[in-house]
């Protein structure tokens, strides 16, 4: 099955974006403010993005994408942001997603470094079928992403081949992936949880961030997967409910 089949099988036409590693000095940057979830929508409407370093006025993408494998420098301290805060000048509340400072900072060092392999730069560019990406992500609904959970789990045996992480939108979608994306049997990672960034996402919306290598293997099996399986036509139908009503509505006014 072709890529436009799957777009097509799982409704997914302007929802998939290619994430690839780049040379700034060979490519025309862009600067853009606020959280980079606000300009994806951009991309998937057609535009082409490239960040380096200091490229986005979120201070935590230079860090968490990937890009710079220091802590982010926030006033107060970066484990006291993500903990419980201060009551300081200039300090930031705390986001109470650690129980203290430390948990935060360790789980920080604790994210893989130097996924860059020597790039300064990220491309993010609507997927064309046969292009050589990266990372592939795909922002879906919860039907869509149980249907590509299991699509990548189609050679696994193993059952934590796609995992769920408690880090930074730009962590799940592009560090983490991009350091998978080097192993032979790479992990898919779930995005769009983080909740500093829900607020740029649709209600419904999440994603999963593959290995681009992986993303067109799965490309070759979908004619053979359970897209042709009985199991999956409930789904399948609630993914084409506006189609199904409205031919509903065209025959009832004919």
């Amino acid at each position: 099955m072709s890529y436009s089949e799957l777009i097509k099988e799982l409704k997914l036409e302007g929802k998939i974006i290619a994430s690839t590693r780049v040379h700034a000095k060979e490519e025309k940057t862009d600067d853009i403010l606020g959280c980079v979830y606000k300009a994806f929508k951009k991309v998937m409407g057609g535009q082409t993005l490239v960040l380096k370093a200091g490229s986005c006025s979120c201070n935590g993408f230079n860090h968490n994408s990937g890009l710079k494998d220091s802590r982010p420098l926030i006033s107060g301290g970066f484990g006291v942001f993500l903990s419980h805060g201060s009551d300081q000048q200039w300090t930031p509340p705390g986001e109470r997603f650690k129980c203290d400072p430390q948990t935060g900072e360790a789980m920080f060092e604790g994210l893989p470094k130097n996924v860059m392999d020597g790039y300064d730069a990220i491309k993010f560019e609507p997927y064309r079928e046969g292009m050589k990406a990266d990372v592939v992500t795909i922002f879906c609904n919860a039907d869509q992403l149980s249907a590509m959970i299991v699509l990548h789990g189609y050679f696994r045996s193993e059952y934590d081949h796609v995992i769920a992480t408690t880090v930074s939108g730009c962590a799940s979608m592009l560090r983490i992936p991009f350091y998978e994306m080097k192993k032979e049997k790479p992990k898919a990672v779930i995005t769009g949880t983080d909740l500093a960034q829900r607020k740029f996402m649709e209600e419904d919306q999440l994603a999963i961030s593959i290995a681009g290598w992986e993303f067109e293997k799965l490309l070759e099996i979908t004619g053979e997967c359970f897209f042709h399986s009985p199991v999956f036509k409930p789904v399948r139908n609630r993914l084409r409910k506006d189609e199904i009503s409205g031919e509903k509505s065209f025959s009832i006014l004919a």
